[in-house]
């Protein structure tokens, strides 16, 4: 990891000076999921999301009980995590151990906005498509986040880990999803170069309620077919805990949820 890191940092646009798109509420202060619940970061995350935004998307922050992370977290859990989920039958949207996946976080971020009065929230699978180029890709995603944070919804992104480890029943080593986590992007270079391969965020990791900064990158290591781009978030360690001694791994950004 330590070399992919080293090349990622040479890579065209890592120092990159250029104008940027930032959280129409940048001076927001983090809600803290570890003030709640240990899988709390879904809930966290859409506080976060409206906090950040604009003054519509704020009202939608500022209804929801509470004068601190854990009371506004556990409401936000109790009101709308709690329901049952309309894509996994017999279980909840969230719960403690496993805590809440894309679809169900969505439907969440929908109810909480439905009287306010503001645009639809979506989800998109930020993978490659077979005919597309890396480049081409990586431009994609960066269009999506910024559509959604100039309609004044700053979006929260769906980062996983994976790792190369031997599986028995497929009987050989691949590489295998073991713990995702999202967190709420703020702020972006406002257009990419021509050809970039990566661009820096800064992001509010609910972990903590911390404020962070990170590339996205298309170097994804020895991942060669990953359908993903690649993260470097340095303080951002989720799932290195589940990695075991010696395994490669690789963080990515998988999903988005915002308004376009």
């Amino acid at each position: 990891m330590r070399m992919l890191l080293i090349a990622i940092m040479l890579l065209p646009g890592w120092g990159y000076s250029q104008e940027t798109l930032k959280a129409p509420n940048a001076k927001a202060s983090p809600i803290n999921q570890r003030r709640a619940y240990g899988n709390a970061c879904g809930p966290a995350s859409l506080l976060n999301a409206f906090q950040y935004g604009n003054e519509k998307w704020q009202k939608i922050f500022h209804a929801v009980p509470g004068d601190n992370s854990k009371s506004k977290i556990r409401y936000v859990v109790a009101a709308w995590g709690n329901k049952p989920s309309k894509h996994i039958k017999g279980t909840n949207r969230w719960n403690a151990k496993q805590g809440i996946n894309l679809l169900d976080l969505t439907d969440m971020a929908n109810e909480m906005r439905a009287s306010h009065f503001v645009p639809k929230i979506k989800y998109k699978v930020l993978d490659q498509n077979p005919m597309e180029s890396k480049t081409r890709f990586i431009k994609r995603c960066h269009s999506t986040i910024a559509k959604s944070m100039t309609r004044g919804l700053p979006p929260i992104v769906s980062i996983r880990r994976y790792a190369y480890r031997y599986n028995k029943e497929v009987g050989q080593k691949s590489w295998w999803p073991i713990r995702a986590h999202f967190v709420v992007i703020t702020e972006i270079p406002k257009s990419l170069p021509q050809g970039a391969t990566s661009f820096r965020i800064r992001y509010v990791d609910p972990y903590g309620g911390f404020v962070r900064e990170g590339r996205i990158h298309t170097e994804t290591g020895s991942f060669s077919r990953c359908p993903y781009l690649g993260a470097t978030l340095p303080k951002t360690e989720v799932g290195k805990s589940f990695v075991k001694a010696g395994e490669e791994t690789l963080l990515t950004l998988s999903a988005i949820i915002g308004t376009w």
